[in-house]
Order: structure tokens, then sequence, then C-alpha cells
């Protein structure tokens, strides 16, 4: 049943209340919910809660009220409704389906300049009395509304542990996103809200967000915000909390719900620092001593291992399951934990993109190309990309961290052939291996080239698609021509079929050659038989 909704910000449209909602006999019978169990909980649900602490990242402990099963499972059918009356806004990423942390975080990746806010106990802040006439507002019966606001409610307050709790709190807070959207609107800047967090970004200076001047980099009091600003969350029953305003500008760290958004997405370093002082303590002290240690010093009470390998998934989320640091404190903690394993699954992309590296040497002339780690092998070039810097020092590094060059060597190399082998010293955790085809490529076959052509600070790898026009044979060398343009840059790269296996090795192509040829995978096989 349709209904009008003003109550939201005072923006008129409408809302479909589930059928399940339009009386109170209707509502509890879809809960399964007599009226004298409803009475017991009217009456005695503060009974039905079990209240515990949990430590914050303040180091302040946060309350947490957890339903019984019952309650519980009550709340879990009440959310389903309360998800088909709200529909939320996209600054909003907290509990939201397919948003998170991460998308909050972002959706401030290109900015310069964050300011973060923090609501001050968010969910006690609100009401049963505010949440049923909420209800009321957008069209829900009353008594369903008083029933609803009754069962999700405790001590007169939503409480953060029931399942409904999110729906409810964003529900709640529609007019205020819409204020602060405005705001963000007329002041250029970009906002987001998870949960409680509160995220302004903009590429200039934010002043617009303050009353007299922008403030240093790091916490500031919250007087210094503009007036517009403080009155958005007071007019909707919301309090700031005042140690935890915190500005940053491009020369500061930036942080969005936890993440760093300087250069890309990424945890605090702390964070990485804390997950590989636990694993040395496992590794030292053994797990038995280390779970004590965790509980005596940490206040930990949960299994180590289990705490640890969430802390781990997380920092793949981040950063990938491709990215080295992952890659190595995954590999430690599967040592450690061989019955709970992490597993190391990357995308085909992150696969590729880990295994194809740049080189460069300035012997003679500065030259550049592309190299790839392929098993049983090393890392593979063409010759023609190292020629000059046969018995000297390689640089190698991947795209993602240039700045964390590795050494390499030629091992041996083969001018007609245009191929080349390296020696390294890039540690295991670092790449992936490709490996050779397990098939003859064929004439039509579908190929990608991967590689970097004219490689500058920024760039990532580049993969183009195209497919085998002609075999042909050169010098003895057989190779492979493709369609795709081979460019300048990209030599010493892959020519990979679609299982993802090594058909060949650029070598040399771009419109001022006019064909794009690869060395075929059987010259390798050859040569190292030699």
């Amino acid at each position: 049943m349709p209904h009008p909704l003003l109550a939201f910000g005072g923006v008129s449209f409408r809302v479909r209340i589930p059928t399940e909602m339009v009386d109170l006999p209707t509502f509890l019978g879809h809960l399964c919910l007599s009226e004298a169990e409803l009475r017991k909980i009217w009456w005695f649900r503060g009974r039905m809660y079990t209240n515990f602490s949990i430590p914050s990242k303040s180091g302040k402990a946060r309350k947490i009220s957890a339903p019984d099963r019952r309650l519980k499972m009550l709340q879990r059918t009440i959310a389903p409704l309360l998800d088909q009356v709200y529909s939320p806004r996209n600054p909003v990423h907290g509990f939201v389906p397919d948003r998170s942390v991460k998308t909050n975080a972002t959706a401030h990746l290109r900015s310069k300049f964050v300011v973060n806010l923090d609501v001050e106990r968010f969910f006690p802040s609100i009401s049963e009395n505010r949440v049923a006439g909420l209800l009321r507002a957008v069209g829900v019966d009353k008594d369903v509304a008083a029933v609803v606001a009754r069962i999700c409610t405790n001590q007169g307050v939503l409480p953060q542990g029931a399942p409904t709790s999110p729906v409810l709190s964003n529900m709640v807070c529609f007019k205020l996103d819409k204020e602060l959207q405005a705001i963000a609107k007329a002041t250029r800047c970009i906002y987001t809200r998870y949960a409680d967090d509160i995220t302004f970004s903009s590429y200039q200076p934010p002043g617009g967000l303050f009353a007299e001047g922008i403030p240093p980099t790091g916490n500031f009091p919250l007087e210094v915000l503009s007036p517009r600003l403080i009155e958005a969350f007071t007019n909707n029953g919301f309090k700031l909390n005042p140690t935890k305003s915190h500005y940053g500008d491009k020369h500061s760290r930036r942080i969005v719900t936890g993440l760093k958004i300087n250069s890309g997405l990424n945890v605090d370093r702390c964070f990485v620092r804390n997950i590989r002082a636990t694993m040395y303590s496992i590794e030292t002290l053994g797990i038995a001593l280390a779970q004590k240690k965790f509980e005596v010093e940490h206040g930990g009470t949960c299994d180590l291992g289990h705490h640890l390998k969430g802390n781990i998934s997380w920092l793949a989320s981040v950063k990938g399951q491709a990215d080295p640091i992952f890659r190595a404190i995954a590999a430690r903690y599967n040592a450690s934990f061989p019955t709970q394993p992490i597993k190391v699954s990357p995308t085909k992309a992150q696969f590729r993109s880990r295994a194809v590296w740049v080189i460069e040497h300035f012997e003679g002339k500065f030259a550049q190309g592309s190299a790839f780690f392929l098993k049983d092998v090393g890392l593979v070039t063409a010759a023609h990309c190292i020629e000059e810097a046969v018995g000297h020092e390689i640089d190698v590094y991947h795209p993602s961290k240039p700045s964390n060059v590795f050494k390499a060597r030629v091992r041996k190399h083969h001018t007609i052939r245009d191929l080349a082998i390296l020696d390294h010293d890039v540690p295991s955790h670092e790449f992936f291996e490709l490996e050779m085809a397990t098939k003859a490529p064929a004439l039509g076959d579908a190929v990608a080239a991967a590689g970097y052509p004219h490689y500058g600070p920024g760039d990532s790898l580049n993969v183009r698609s195209g497919h085998i026009s002609s075999f042909s044979v050169k010098s003895a060398v057989p190779l492979i021509e493709v369609t795709q343009k081979l460019t300048q840059g990209m030599s010493g790269g892959p020519i990979l079929d679609v299982d993802e296996r090594v058909v060949g090795v650029i070598h040399k192509g771009g419109p001022e050659e006019g064909r794009d040829f690869a060395v075929h995978i059987d010259a390798l096989l050859v040569w190292l038989k030699e």
C-alpha cells in the first residue's frame, strides 16, 4: 500500500509499505507472535538483553546490548521489512548491501583535503519515541509502529547489537544526510557517512566547512566548524564527538573509516605492524604462550588464530590477493596454522599484473622494457632490452611501488633469438610466475599482449587483445605475428593465450614497424635444451 512520504527531509515521493505491516493482526501473524508474548516483551524486554563491553579504537569501552535468541529472531524478521521502506542515499555506506568501509573510503580517493567528524553516542541518541514517530510519518500503521519501536529498542533507545538498529539508524539519519549533502554541494565537497563516521573531502581547501579559516592539520575544536554544519547535527538530534574531529591536507596523512587514501587505498601502517608483531609472538613463543600474552597484555577474549585470520583477511580485501605484503603474512600464518589456512587466490588480472615487471638500465644509454616471471625458467625478457647491460646490474621493479627497486643480472642471452633470462634478488612473495602454454598456438587464436609501453610513473600493466594473424621463421627463429600493436616498451613482455599461459615473448612492433611480432615459445624451449 503506497503512502506519500514527507517526513524524510521534506522530500515528497512515494514509499510502498510492506503488506505484512498494514495492520497489527497481520504484522503479529507474520512474526508468529501472540499477544501474550508481545505483552511479555513490552514490559520485560530489558531482561532479554545481555550487556557487555568491548574495547574501541580509542581505547574506551563500547557498550553492546545483544538480544536473546527469540528477540533476535523477531528483529531479523522485521529488518527485511524495514529495508523495503528505506532507500539509502548515495553518500550512505554503512549497513547498505554492496557498500562497506572500503567503498566509503574509495569515494574520497582523489581528494587532497579531508575533514573527519564523529557522532557521539550514535545509537543511544535515537529514542524509542523517535523510531515510532518516524514509522508513523512514513505511513506505517500507528499500532504496528509502536510494536516495532518496542521490539527494536532497549531502555528507550536503539541498542548496539540488534539486527534492526542499522536500518533504523539510517532511516532516522535520512534528513541529516540530505542536509549534509546540501552543505557538501555548496562547499564543493564530497560527503559520505558510514554509521557515525562523517567524512567531507575536496580537491581544494574546504574553507566553507569552517567558521573563520581552515584550522591546522590534526584534531580541532568543534567551535571552528561553520554554524550551518553544527546546526545540521543538533537540529536532527545528534551531537558531535569533540575528541574525534580531524582535518588532513595534501601534506598529511588522510584517513577515511580507518583506511589511508593518500596514494591509493591502503590500511594504516600500524595495522600491518600489529599483525607482524602477533605473528612474531606465535613463531617465537608458540601458539599457547602467544594466546596467553594476547589475553593478559591485550585483553583478548577470543581464539588468537581466528582473530589473526580475520585481520589478515581484511588486509587482503583492501590491498588485494596479489599484494606482496599480504602474501608474505599469509604464508607465515599458514605455516603456523596449517589446519586453518588462508587461501591466496588472486584474480587472473591480479596474477598477470604481478607477474609482469618493468626493467631499466643506464649502461651506454637509458633503456626500458618489460619482463615476466616464468615458472621453472626465471625472469624472462627480450635480449635487445638488455644487450648493453650484460655484465652490469639492471633495475627491476613493479609499478605498484616504483621506489622498491630490485637488482638483476643477465644469466644468459641470445641476440638472434632475442631472448634473455635474468637472475634477480626479488623475494618470492613479491611476484607470481606465469606458465608456458600446454598446447601449440594456432592461426586465429585469441591472444593478449602484456607490457609497459612508454612507461611512466602511475602507469599500470597495459594489456592488448588481438589474434594470431600468421606464423613465420626468420634466421631460423620461429615468430608469431599478432594483430594488436606492440608498442615500444612492451618488448620482453609475454603473449598469453586464453588460459593465461605464455605462447610467445614480445619481439618488436608498433606503428613504425608495420608488423607486430613475438618470439614463439618454442624458440625458448629449444634454447633452454641446448
